[in-house]
C-alpha cells in the first residue's frame, strides 16, 4: 500500500491507495505559515499508526524549513518518499501526465504548464503573490470592510458582514495579527464575498477582478505550448472556482487572453494525482519538481 496526501492550508487529506486507486480517505487540521518548523507539523499531523507502506508521495502548499528531517521522518513508514508541491500533484491528477495547464486555486493560487517546457506561474504565497485565490478575496474584503468602517469609503455590506463575522472591528487587528492560522481565516471570508456579489457592487468587482488574475496566471503558465495554433488544454482544481460567478469571470478573461485555451474537468484531484506519482516507477516530466528518497 502507498500513502497520498494533500497538504494544504484549510486541510490535509491522507488516502490509502493501491496501485494509483485511493482506498481510504482520513482528514488533518490544515498547515499554517505561522507554525514553528512546518515539517515538524506535516509529521505530527500524519501520525506514528504508519508501517510497511510502499511510497509516500505529498504534495504540499506550505514552505518546508527542513526537507531531510520530513524525510527522515517518512522512511520510518515507507520505502520511498516523494515530497513536491500541491500543484504537481494537481496537474498530476488533472492530466495523468499529458499536457496542459492546471489551475489550482484555494488560499491559494498556482498554474502549473507542462508541454514543450514546463512552466510555473505564481503560488508565491500571501505576502506578495496567489493573486485571485482565496486569501486574495478575503483579504479584497476585509480591504472594503474597513474602508466602510473606518468612514474612507461608505459603509456597505462587506462592512455588515465583517461585523457579523467577527464583531467589534476595531478588536479584530488583535485577534488576527497574532493567529497562527490568520491566512486560513481570512481567506474563509472569501464565502462571504461571494455571497455577497450577487447583490453588492464592491464584492462583485473583488470576484470579477479575482477571475482576471487567476486567468493572467492561466494564460503565463501556457506559454509552455512554444507553438502557434495549438489548443491548449486547461483544467482546475481546489474549491475557489466551484463559485458560478468567479468561475464565469474566469472564463471570459481566459478566453479574450487565450482564445485557443479548452476548458476540461480534471481527470482527478490533487489527492488521485499523489496517488498515481506514488504508483508510479518513473514520476516522467514531474521528475525535476519532486524530491524523492529511498531507504
Amino acid at each position: 500500500m502507498d500513502l497520498a496526501i494533500d497538504g494544504g492550508q484549510t486541510g490535509l487529506r491522507l488516502a490509502l491507495c493501491s496501485r494509483g486507486r485511493v482506498e481510504e480517505i482520513r482528514q488533518a487540521p490544515g498547515l499554517s505559515y505561522a507554525e514553528g518548523s512546518p515539517a515538524k507539523a506535516v509529521l505530527e499531523r500524519i501520525g506514528s499508526g504508519w508501517s510497511g507502506l510502499g511510497t509516500i508521495c505529498m504534495g504540499l502548499t506550505t514552505l518546508l524549513d527542513d526537507h531531510d528531517a520530513l524525510a527522515d521522518g517518512l522512511l520510518a513508514m515507507a520505502e520511498r518518499v516523494m515530497i513536491t508541491t500541491d500543484v504537481v500533484t494537481s496537474h498530476a491528477g488533472a492530466f495523468a501526465g499529458g499536457r496542459g495547464v492546471v489551475l489550482a486555486a484555494g488560499t491559494g493560487a498556482i498554474a502549473l504548464g507542462v508541454a514543450d517546457t514546463v512552466r510555473q506561474v505564481d503560488g508565491w504565497g500571501y505576502l506578495y503573490g496567489d493573486a485571485g485565490g482565496g486569501f486574495w478575496i478575503g483579504r479584497q474584503g476585509l480591504d472594503a470592510a474597513y474602508r466602510g468602517f473606518d468612514g474612507r469609503a461608505e459603509a456597505g455590506a462587506l462592512t455588515e458582514r465583517a461585523q457579523a463575522v467577527w464583531g467589534d472591528l476595531a478588536e479584530l487587528p488583535g485577534l488576527l495579527y497574532l493567529s497562527p492560522d490568520a491566512v486560513a481565516r481570512i481567506a474563509r471570508f472569501a464565502v462571504h464575498v461571494f455571497e455577497l456579489a450577487e447583490r453588492d457592487a464592491t464584492a462583485r468587482a473583488i470576484v470579477s477582478e479575482a477571475g482576471r488574475e487567476l486567468a493572467s496566471t492561466v494564460a503565463a503558465a501556457a506559454r509552455c505550448f512554444s507553438e502557434d495554433g495549438q489548443v491548449v488544454p486547461v483544467a482546475w482544481t481546489g474549491r475557489l472556482l466551484r463559485d458560478s460567478r468567479l468561475r464565469a469571470a474566469f472564463g471570459a478573461e481566459l478566453a479574450a487572453r487565450l482564445p485557443l485555451a479548452r476548458l476540461q474537468p480534471p481527470a482527478g484531484d490533487s489527492l488521485a494525482g499523489a496517488a498515481l506519482l506514488a504508483a508510479a516507477d518513473d514520476p516522467g516530466v514531474y521528475d525535476s519538481m519532486i524530491r524523492t528518497v529511498t531507504r
